[in-house]
């Protein structure tokens, strides 16, 4: 990877995390505007986010952080009331930056009208509520040059005077439309650095490098050279406004030695301190060094690295396996031992790159606390979403793909589920609505709860919907109607809406979450509300699978979905007027033969019913025979293979064969039907 490579990834690594944060903080100030030091934050976020897109060269993102970062100052001195209005405004800067960044992510440059924007963001930052001006309009900057010198300075600067050098304050302001400023701070120190030497800075040499500053830097400078020529070499750097210099004589070092003797008499106690413990410093150099050891550290690994190193271990899993198998295989009972050994180690080793795969949930949930303040404002309702849970940790493959269903769960909640304000008020309830967004772990899977405390689901409603699509509900129960509302194309919605009302989600959302491995089970009740639970698989990398044979072919099924296993005998699946079934229990059990799924011949020699319990319904899944259970490694498929519904994936086993793993989900649903 080269270098403008590897800053392009640092950089868009760095701003989502500033604008995540910014969006986090922005909504903590609207509702506390007395929260301690969330304005000096959001500011800082805004000023590094500046900062960045300058050196990095991108003109519109700099320009429209530098105009919000003017509203955000006034926010600062108290100027400018933080109001609904005003965040709204910077919240729209925040989406068209988030725009920018993925379309440069893309390597897409469009060009952006950001006009509107900047208007809206002017006539904000003009409107000072004690009626003073600006300081751009004043003209006011920061002291043009060094107020006071050091004791320790002033004693260098008298020992250079004696030998013929020349003192100088200097003031260097670039230009407002700069891009590039810790490029051109570095040339200016690095020219003056040739023909002398520089004291100090403000601010320091690594900030001024970096570009974190406004427009104005200071240099404390020594040199030979008289002060046009220091003023000329400075000059001769691009993108230099203005240059002010003092030349420093012995009555301003008097001056300046006397105010600073107070300040700095503590500042010299610990330099003598310092000189004394020294060497003392040294000898522990090691004793440090071991302690920083200890302390937390983190380093960012390449997402591509990690997925080397799950596949290697994947492997390891994989030819473990195989060594079993040799062993059992030709009894070699001397080797039993070592084998353990590999086996503990190969399963640390699973288990540690299974962690460092983990990634919380919040990643996904932080983006909703903003979704809901817009569908608040957009739909006209009150309403207040409650997270917990957060930091419960999934395999970075799923939560990456959590975030579209969790989305449509959301949306259809604020739009179908909590009701007006004056609904509520009507009905004996809070006026505000409570969405929940709850995550814990159980077990081997994370359950994420999705519910909300309005009008609920209504089963009459969803039935003459589905009458009018020509959807059969004749003997559907309460809970089986409420079901359909996955169906493709399914809503009861009549008016169609930004937010809903087109019929597509549900679909979508129990489709996403069986591919993830998981269910989701839907409880609503009329006038209290609705939840959504989905339950998912901790990791999606290596699994618990059930072996089975079908038509002497071998298939693997997620152990997870797997509620029980029952032996069939002859004349235990009936027909009825909707296909095959099993009473297990007084219960009617759908049951679907894998064999005509994938177009395979029958074998009823051992049959099997697997029963899977998908979006809250069960089912049963006819086999011919149970091999036995195995931990096994998913392998994406490829091609024209990849492309069909009926398989998640693919599984090395210990003898070396290739089997397919069944996606149930789509093999219940009839998605997985081959032509």
């Amino acid at each position: 990877m080269d270098d403008t490579q590897k800053y392009r990834d640092l950089f868009f690594e760095e701003t989502d995390e500033y604008l995540q944060s910014l969006n986090d903080n922005l909504l903590v100030l609207e509702k506390d505007t007395e929260s301690p030091g969330i304005i000096d934050e959001i500011f800082r976020s805004a000023h590094t986010l500046k900062g960045m897109a300058a050196t990095m060269g991108y003109t519109t993102m700099t320009e429209l952080t530098h105009n919000m970062e003017n509203v955000l100052e006034q926010f600062r001195q108290g100027s400018l009331k933080v109001t609904s209005d005003v965040v709204s405004v910077i919240f729209k800067c925040l989406d068209k930056l988030s725009e920018i960044v993925e379309d440069l992510r893309d390597d897409h440059y469009p060009d952006y009208d950001i006009t509107d924007l900047l208007e809206e963001l002017k006539n904000l930052s003009g409107k000072k509520e004690d009626g003073s001006k600006t300081d751009e309009e004043t003209g006011k900057t920061e002291s043009e040059t060094f107020d006071a010198v050091s004791d320790i300075d002033a004693s260098i600067i008298r020992q250079a005077m004696d030998k013929g050098y020349r003192a100088y304050s200097i003031m260097v302001k670039v230009t407002k439309s700069c891009m590039l400023k810790g490029a051109r701070a570095y040339l200016v120190v690095n020219k003056l650095e040739q023909s002398g030497e520089i004291l100090e800075t403000s601010p320091g040499v690594e900030d001024l490098e970096e570009g974190n500053y406004e427009e104005i830097f200071k240099l404390l400078y020594l040199s030979q050279k008289g002060p046009e020529a220091v003023r000329e070499t400075i000059e001769n750097v691009a993108e230099i406004e203005e240059v002010e210099m003092k030349e420093i004589s012995e009555e301003d070092l008097q001056h300046a030695y006397l105010i600073s003797t107070e300040k700095t008499e503590e500042k010299n106690t610990e330099t003598r301190v310092s000189g004394e413990q020294k060497e003392n410093s040294k000898n522990r150099a090691e004793e440090k060094h071991g302690t920083a050891a200890h302390a937390s550290q983190s380093i960012r690994v390449d997402l591509s690295r990690l997925d080397n190193f799950m596949n290697l271990v994947s492997e390891l899993v994989i030819y473990r396996t195989r060594l079993e198998e040799l062993s059992t295989q030709y009894k070699a009972t001397e080797i039993n031992e070592p084998l353990e050994q590999v086996a503990r180690i190969t399963s640390d080793l699973q288990d540690l790159v299974l962690k460092i795969r983990m990634q919380p949930v919040n990643v996904v949930f932080n983006r909703f606390p903003r979704m809901i303040r817009d569908l608040t404002q957009e739909l006209g309702k009150d309403m207040d979403l409650v997270i917990e849970g957060e930091e419960t940790e999934l395999d970075r493959t799923v939560v990456s793909e959590l975030g579209e269903p969790l989305v449509h769960l959301i949306r259809n909640a604020a739009d179908h589920g909590i009701e007006s304000r004056e609904e509520r008020i009507a009905s004996g309830k809070n006026p505000k609505g409570i969405i929940e967004l709850i995550a814990y772990q159980e077990g081997n899977k994370v359950v994420i709860k999705v519910s909300d405390d309005g009008k609920g689901i209504d089963p009459e409603k969803i039935r003459e919907s589905a009458e009018r699509k020509g959807i059969p509900t004749e003997g559907l129960d309460k809970n089986e109607l409420i079901q359909l509302i996955f169906n493709q194309g399914f809503s009861t919605n009549t008016e169609v809406t930004n937010i809903s009302g087109r019929g597509v989600g549900m679909d979508v959302v129990r489709s996403k979450i069986t591919s993830l491995g998981g269910n989701i089970e839907v409880d609503s009740v009329i006038g209290k509300g609705t939840s959504f639970v989905i339950k998912l698989p901790l990791t999606l990398s290596i699994i618990q699978a059930l072996m089975v044979h079908v038509s002497q072919e071998t298939f693997a099924l997620p152990l997870g979905l797997i509620e029980k296993v029952v032996k069939v005998n002859e004349g235990d699946v009936k027909d009825s007027h909707n296909g095959e079934v099993y009473i297990y229990r007084e219960k009617v059990i759908p049951v679907i033969r894998i064999n005509e799924k994938l177009s395979l011949p029958m074998d009823t020699s051992n049959q099997h019913i697997i029963m899977v319990n998908i979006g809250g319904k069960q089912y049963g899944l006819l086999v011919d025979e149970l091999i036995g259970q195995q931990e096994i490694v998913i392998k994406k498929l490829s091609g024209s293979v990849g492309k069909m519904n009926e398989y998640l994936g693919a599984a090395i086993l210990g003898n070396g064969d290739i089997t397919l793993i069944l996606d149930v989900g789509n093999l219940v649903s009839g998605k997985g039907e081959t032509a």
